[in-house]
């Protein structure tokens, strides 16, 4: 900067000494003027236009990771703070380095990473107050930033004004639905869900059918009708299936390895004459949870004509929603189960395992045991502690 400052005035004294002596025979009044009002004029003009922080190195170079270039975006934003792609940017960027800090199992250093990501989204929605997708990410970002993950008064706010706006927004019904849950309203999360029902695929109506009825049950409501289920998970069933779905087949070879950060390896199993009495259309289901939160799981796999045993890997390509993720999940309830009918609902004479509670980040391949069941539950018995 100092460098620069010296290099201008040279160039203003240069370029002055070239017509000062003319002016100063003839005119002297005006070479006198010129001599105060061109460095002044320069030096104003400069700082009403010119980017002084472009001279410094730190933000000439090409940022060589991402903190560096989230640094260079601050400083952007503290000269631009009207850029709201550039607010929009910064909430995004943070919200991924605390979802990768937290897959890593640092979530305390996460937190910080959230909570920034929670501001910058604060700023966007204040140039933007009445975009319902920002004012979902930003009620999304909120709760990433509380350590129960609450969305709070100010979230549930948030995204009660989307719905005002767009009433069939799929995100905002669904973290709408959480919000009620938080609250202890098990009905108007009953609500939003059931009218998100129609508009997923498959394998996500077949999940939030399961959060439904537990939603229903702690309202005191009577369980879902199953003429309704049937048709909300057939008719998307037969639909295609969307880009991000989690996938609801065996095991493929995109598949990551066992022992991948952020995966779980399970192995299930059962016994022959178990399995021979499963009719054709028995389907398996995988579910990991989070442990110490109610919520839909943050992984699933649904595998048709499974034969058993077999190993899949549970990862974040197996997610139902894309805010609950099995990487950013400390402790999972894993669970399977193999369904009689083929329907995500609990029948009498399914085969199920007892759920088992691991630490992802120190978990080793696990390995479920099927047997029958002669009540309509994903467990057997009580949850059991794993590595």
């Amino acid at each position: 900067m100092f460098a620069f400052v010296l290099g201008a005035i040279a160039l203003v004294a240069l370029a002055l000494a070239f017509v000062l002596p003319t002016l100063w025979n003839g005119a002297r009044r005006s070479a006198i003027a010129l001599l105060v009002t061109v460095p002044l004029g320069a030096a104003a003009l400069y700082a009403g236009f010119g980017t002084p922080d472009a001279l410094d190195p730190a933000n000439r170079e090409v940022p060589e990771s991402i903190e560096q270039a989230v640094v260079q975006l601050e400083r952007r934003l503290e000269r631009e703070p009207e850029s709201l792609e550039g607010w929009v940017l910064l909430g995004r960027t943070r919200k991924n380095q605390g979802r990768e800090t937290a897959s890593a199992g640092d979530f305390a250093a996460a937190m910080p990473h959230f909570a920034a990501a929670a501001a910058a989204f604060r700023k966007a929605r204040d140039l933007a107050p009445h975009e319902p997708d920002l004012l979902v990410e930003t009620a999304e970002a909120i709760s990433l930033s509380n350590a129960e993950r609450a969305f709070g008064v100010e979230g549930t706010a948030l995204l009660d004004k989307a719905l005002a706006k767009v009433p069939n927004h799929q995100r905002a019904l669904w973290f709408r639905g959480i919000a009620a849950l938080q609250a202890g309203d098990g009905a108007g999360a009953v609500a939003r869900w059931e009218a998100l029902l129609p508009m997923v695929d498959a394998a996500t109506a077949e999940a939030l059918v399961e959060q439904i009825g537990g939603a229903r049950e702690a309202a005191g409501l009577p369980p879902m009708d199953p003429a309704l289920i049937a048709a909300a998970t057939a008719a998307r069933a037969s639909a295609p299936a969307a880009a991000d779905a989690p996938p609801t087949a065996a095991p493929t070879a995109n598949e990551p390895a066992p022992g991948t950060p952020g995966t779980l390896t399970v192995t299930i199993s059962a016994e022959a004459s178990a399995l021979a009495a499963l009719p054709p259309q028995a389907v398996l289901f995988v579910f990991a949870r989070n442990a110490d939160a109610a919520g839909p799981p943050v992984a699933a796999r649904r595998v048709t004509a499974a034969r058993l045993p077999i190993t899949i890997t549970l990862s974040d390509a197996d997610r139902l929603m894309p805010t609950a993720t099995l990487s950013a999940t400390p402790r999972v309830e894993v669970s399977a189960r193999f369904a009689r009918s083929g329907s995500v609902q609990p029948e009498a004479g399914d085969l199920v395992a007892p759920p088992v509670v691991v630490e992802l980040a120190k978990a080793t391949p696990i390995t479920l045991a099927l047997a029958p069941s002669d009540a309509p539950t994903d467990a057997a018995r009580a949850p059991t502690f794993g590595p």
